[in-house]
């Protein structure tokens, strides 16, 4: 089983410095990074299943940029959409509605709507 490299980490702290999502993180979240990120550089690769888990859900939290966070916002208002439209029934008299509702560019501009 490969594990997360001392690479990866110090990749992602990079980016995360880079894209000011560092300073968001909690100090806890921080310092298992940092240990982390010692430990792969002096020992080898992170291989324990529940720490790559946490690794991993902070390292996706550091590498995540604006416009991501803008889409997965867009995305969860154009699921709640169709789920209250299709009960509604409203895509019987707006059928290309639900087609916008699928479009990346349309989903896009649900999540910078605020």
């Amino acid at each position: 089983m490969i594990g997360i490299t001392y690479e990866d980490l110090l990749a992602s702290f990079k980016k995360g410095l880079r894209n000011g999502n560092w300073r968001k993180r909690i100090f806890l979240d921080k310092a298992l990074f940092r240990a982390s990120l010692w430990y792969a550089k002096h020992r080898g690769s992170i291989v324990n299943t529940s720490l790559v888990e946490k690794l991993s859900a902070l390292i996706e939290k550091l590498k995540e940029t604006k416009g991501m966070r803008i889409f997965k916002r867009g995305f969860k208002k154009a699921v709640e959409m169709l789920d209250k439209y299709e009960e509604k029934c409203v895509f019987t008299w707006a059928p290309q509605l639900k087609h916008w509702l699928r479009d990346p560019d349309y989903i896009f501009w649900l999540g910078a709507m605020r």
